[in-house]
């Protein structure tokens, strides 16, 4: 057992001499002031990814960073896969990030056959420009494990089927007129799906991102309605919810973004409202300035800060219990499937495969995808000008560039 006196130094793990060529000794030092990693990160509750420099001096505590972080450098397939993550970052920086500047990645960065030696780099002082280009290239790899680490891609197809299965038995399409139609009917304009965010999506979503985990996001997949207005936007929402297709108790509460809806509006309108009133009964102007009525005035204080004040929709996340087999299921039913395909279907008796195949367990989990709501003119408005994904994608990719480039664009801008 390490003695109280020895405290005040960090330590390596113990390893074969022959799995880390790095292994050195590590100078001791004062446990005193605090760290950023304490200071901004534990106790402040900053990101990692916004720490401006690293505390790694030596190839030694680079590989117990790595090994500790996920990784043996010592093992040649997470080796590989670290390689490959660098190699991708720097990619992204150039194609994505650098895009419409002047800069790029210095040669002495980009072309590293060691990636440890970056975390040496970020950690000198004072910060020259090698290091600071050492956060920046740390800073996507971070971001790109968790990535490529998420558990929920793995599963994907089998994840849409399910959530978007829901929708589909309401959904449907006549003469390219789509409504949904259960024990009533509700007419929409458009219906969209977002099947999965790719890479670059994901990337700038989690770069400019406070948690900067993928966990956190939160549409990976989604649908969009389109109605023809407020009155329209409002029917939907309560089919899906009269047919169960969403369910209250899965809503979850901070996603819920209402930029479309007065509140106020609606509930003095419900107060007024004659007794078996049917939006049916009212004539298009009466529907054209009741949904004037209820549009909402002025941007809500909950709106996304890359999102135009033009930006006009009802958006909330909700959660389905996704049912998957256990995955010794599917391995169970080919071995089966190849011996009664050889005959020997008595064997796979003796080995008891229908039995096991009963007694595994499914696989269960919640997933959320976002589901949003708009009315026509918004939805038109979405197509171009401010409030347009491109314009949002921009604004997306301009906060990443700040955050990556920490100390790089005001060198640019001088």
């Amino acid at each position: 057992m390490r003695g109280v006196q020895d405290l005040g130094a960090p330590f390596l793990c113990d390893l074969p001499a022959n799995l880390c060529p790095y292994l050195d000794t590590m100078t001791p030092h004062s446990m005193f002031p605090m760290p950023p990693e304490v200071t901004q990160v534990i106790l402040g509750g900053g990101s990692p990814i916004d720490l401006d420099s690293l505390r790694i001096h030596s190839p030694g505590e680079a590989w117990n960073f790595a090994l500790n972080y996920g990784y043996d450098m010592g093992v040649p397939v997470q080796r590989t896969a670290v390689m490959r993550i660098y190699e991708d970052a720097v990619d992204f920086l150039e194609a994505v990030v650098l895009e419409g500047t002047s800069l790029h990645v210095p040669l002495e960065v980009r072309d590293l056959q060691d990636p440890l030696e970056l975390l040496v780099w970020a950690s000198d002082r004072p910060r020259d420009n090698r290091a600071r280009w050492s956060c920046a290239v740390l800073r996507v790899m971070h971001t790109l494990f968790h990535v490529d680490h998420n558990v929920n891609l793995r599963f994907l197809p089998e994840i849409q089927a399910q959530v978007f299965g829901r929708y589909d038995q309401y959904l449907v399409c006549e003469e390219d007129r789509w409504c949904l139609r259960g024990a009533y009917e509700v007419p929409l304009l458009a219906v969209e799906r977002k099947e999965n965010k790719d890479r670059v999506s994901m990337l700038l979503k989690m770069l400019h991102k406070p948690e900067n985990v993928a966990e956190t996001i939160y549409d990976q997949i989604g649908i969009r309605f389109v109605a023809e207005d407020q009155l329209g936007v409002l029917m939907v929402i309560r089919f899906l919810l009269d047919h169960h297709v969403l369910m209250p108790t899965h809503i979850k509460p901070s996603r819920s973004r209402n930029l479309m809806i007065d509140m106020e509006a609606l509930a003095a309108w419900s107060e007024t409202m004659p007794p078996y009133f049917r939006i049916q009964d009212l004539g298009p102007e009466e529907r054209k300035a009741l949904s004037r009525t209820l549009a909402l005035k002025s941007p809500s204080k909950d709106q996304n800060p890359f999102s135009s004040n033009d930006y006009s929709a009802i958006q909330f996340t909700a959660r389905t219990l996704v049912r998957l087999p256990s995955p010794a299921t599917r391995a169970l039913e080919t071995l089966q499937e190849r011996l009664q395909t050889m005959g020997d279907s008595e064997l796979s008796d003796l080995v008891r495969i229908p039995e096991l195949l009963q007694d595994q367990e499914e696989f269960t989990f919640f997933f959320a995808h976002e589901v949003q709501v708009m009315e026509q003119s918004g939805f038109q408005s979405s197509r171009s000008g401010p409030a347009s994904h491109s314009e949002y994608k921009q604004r997306q990719r301009d906060a990443a560039r700040r955050r990556v480039l920490q100390g790089i664009l005001q060198e640019e801008a001088c």
